[in-house]
């Protein structure tokens, strides 16, 4: 009986650091995240990831409404939405402190770049011209693209 019960507690420790050792090699070999830790505190914290959900599932709205012509919709929801008129949601909630209060300079500057380009968007979507209206939809993603590969919420 001892020597199974020997044998069995061998094989644990053996599996043991052989996990251990699996997940050093692991953690070595992810790359680390060369992206700026943006701080703030709980609530603009949690504002903000609920805004980014919100954006990016309004981005992909306008692709849909693009592809079916609804270029005036597409206009209505981008502005809403995205747009310059959609900043200062939370002001009451967080007392004029919303998320943007604790982005660096920086950031804030890509982040009202894309509500400006949301606003051109909509402007160039109520022409009715649906080819014009995509390339105007290419600068919203790029600051959406520019603002989440230079900063990570921490």
């Amino acid at each position: 009986m001892r020597y199974w019960s020997l044998l069995a507690l061998l094989a644990l420790v053996s599996a043991v650091q052989a996990a251990q050792e699996s997940a050093d090699a692991t953690a070595a070999a992810v790359p680390e995240d060369g992206r700026q830790a943006v701080a703030m505190p709980p609530l603009q914290r949690a504002l903000l990831r609920e805004e980014m959900i919100q954006h990016t599932a309004t981005v992909q709205q306008l692709v849909d409404l693009l592809g079916k012509g609804e270029l005036a919709r597409a206009a209505e929801v981008a502005e809403r939405d995205l747009g310059l008129s959609s900043m200062g949601k939370h002001a009451a909630a967080t007392r004029g402190m919303g998320p943007g209060r604790f982005f660096p300079q920086p950031m804030r500057s890509v982040g009202i770049g894309m509500h400006e380009a949301a606003s051109r968007f909509a402007e160039v979507a109520r022409e009715d011209d649906g080819e014009a209206a995509l390339k105007a939809l290419s600068p919203v993603l790029g600051a959406c693209v520019s603002c989440h590969s230079a900063y990570r919420l921490e």
